[in-house]
């Protein structure tokens, strides 16, 4: 039986070892979704966030960070993850929809998040209805080598 589970004491250890890297390095900054370690730690600071694991039966095949029912009646969360070796079977659509049920049954009146244009999670988010609404841009100066934020008013 496949369910969501928040993190708690019973399951946090193993839980910073979820990971959708393949070879299971476990990174703190993975490429789509913020590393479980990293969203514990969270949730210690902000104790409203919660974060779940996607059990079936008694494995831990995924992971969503930090969520949150806002005042506005927004779901929000930080990003969704599945195992690797259950890719492509439908898991991570699975704990996206146990989501949204979860926001639901809390009162939520709607659901926004953030994506990267190529993260191929966006066909999970399309499929439940979720629509572009707006696009916005990483900025970035190098400091050190170049002089240019020395021109900067501050």
């Amino acid at each position: 039986m496949i369910y969501l589970k928040k993190i708690d004491r019973t399951n946090w250890r193993e839980a910073t070892f979820v990971t959708t890297d393949p070879e299971r390095k476990c990174p703190l900054d993975e490429q789509w979704v913020t590393s479980t370690a990293f969203s514990i730690v969270q949730s210690v600071y902000e104790p409203e966030w919660e974060s779940r694991l996607i059990y079936d039966d008694d494995k831990i095949i995924g992971f969503t960070g930090p969520v949150d029912l806002q005042k506005s009646g927004r779901g929000w969360f930080t990003g969704i993850c599945s195992d690797p070796e259950y890719g492509g079977k439908g898991i991570g659509s699975v704990l996206f929809n146990l989501l949204m049920r979860e926001f639901v049954d809390e009162g939520a009146k709607f659901c926004s998040l953030f994506t990267g244009l190529d993260n191929h999670a966006q066909k999970i988010y399309m499929r439940a209805g979720l629509r572009v609404k707006a696009h916005f841009s990483v900025l970035s100066c190098p400091l050190g080598g170049s002089k240019g934020y020395e021109k900067r008013y501050y």
